[in-house]
């Protein structure tokens, strides 16, 4: 190794590079100590170059590469694959309407930075391409309320199949149709009754706790995936995530990352719609948020709902029961951080 490596990978240790951001830079010697491979954006370029002055630079910038652009999701739910292969991790997913930023073209795949600032690779044909940041949802005026809902095009045959959740622009109701149009320009309609409009969704209070709780209970049943984001599959941060998104909220993606935000209470304080972030660790002041492997939902200081492993879907149990069976029987301390993200009144 270049003896000038380990500056490079103490700078790169503060970056969350598998999930968050790209930097393989590496040095090497070729007519003299040159710096090559590719980093996110600007300033990485330039904490780089500030920290080696005498190298020749050889970095490349996605940010500034011609293939840089930006994309919205025609599919009800892509795949987010960890490589551009179909067999590779499934990382996370996008869903349609999802602006996409765009890093980088490799035959059919795009590598991707999701809107939760997610990393991966996404297949050609899923996605909408243009050169600027997509606004599809910034318009949006109803969400699908229904565990998953046909889109239908105007000759009656069906173009797609939207999860719960969606948040969509609609241009007209009619004969109990809603009328809208795809992320490609497609027009289309969907059952008037599986709406309800943005507007009619409540803050993040007490009532808003409550109809969103009240709405992830039709997910009961839907399967356990890893690296699910809709009801087609949730993995359980997937299901946090959505969950708070109903309410206008944008959490993190992956579980470690949620533990995060909030304010931080007791077991005894828990109440509906507080978050419970499950790992390994003895105690708060041990507290290492890598090491947390799971998330649910509290419906109230006994019950939680989350998507699971143990039942391979989404179901309900008791908080204290997961804690002992699962958890504290297999040598580990269980619940180790409590988050409140709703509003105090």
């Amino acid at each position: 190794m270049h003896p000038l490596q380990t500056t490079i990978d103490q700078y790169a240790a503060q970056f969350d590079r598998r999930r968050m951001t790209i930097l393989a830079a590496h040095v090497e010697e070729d007519n003299g100590t040159v710096l090559r491979g590719r980093v996110l954006d600007r300033s990485q370029h330039a904490a780089l170059l500030a920290l080696l002055p005498n190298v020749r630079d050889e970095l490349i910038v996605l940010r500034e590469q011609p293939e840089h652009g930006f994309a919205t999701v025609t599919f009800g739910v892509l795949d987010v694959r960890w490589q551009a292969t179909r067999d590779s991790e499934l990382v996370t997913e996008a869903s349609f309407g999802e602006g996409l930023e765009v890093l980088a073209h490799e035959h059919e795949w795009l590598q991707v930075i999701t809107s939760d600032g997610y990393l991966g690779w996404v297949r050609r044909n899923g996605v909408v391409l243009h050169e600027q940041p997509s606004t599809y949802r910034s318009a949006a005026t109803h969400v699908v309320t229904s565990r998953w809902l046909p889109l239908w095009g105007l000759e009656g045959d069906q173009i797609g199949l939207l999860p719960w959740g969606i948040r969509l622009e609609i241009d007209e109701f009619r004969d109990g149709k809603a009328f809208m149009r795809s992320p490609a320009g497609l027009p289309g309609w969907l059952e008037a009754d599986s709406l309800t409009p943005v507007e009619d969704l409540c803050s993040v209070d007490s009532a808003g706790i409550e109809d969103m709780l009240q709405a992830i209970r039709q997910l009961i049943g839907v399967p356990y995936l890893w690296g699910g984001t809709t009801s087609f599959g949730f993995d359980c941060s997937g299901l946090a995530q959505a969950a708070y998104r109903w309410l206008g909220v944008q959490l993190p993606r992956d579980a470690d990352q949620q533990s995060q935000i909030g304010r931080l209470i007791s077991r005894e304080q828990v109440a509906a719609g507080d978050l419970l972030f499950w790992g390994v660790l003895r105690n708060i002041e041990d507290y290492r948020h890598e090491r947390i492997n799971h998330v649910s939902i509290a419906l109230d200081n006994e019950w939680m709902i989350h998507a699971n492993q143990r039942n391979w879907s989404i179901s309900l149990d008791r908080i204290d029961e997961v804690n002992a069976q699962v958890y504290q029987a297999q040598g580990n301390p269980g619940l180790v951080v409590i988050r409140r993200i709703r509003e105090e009144q």
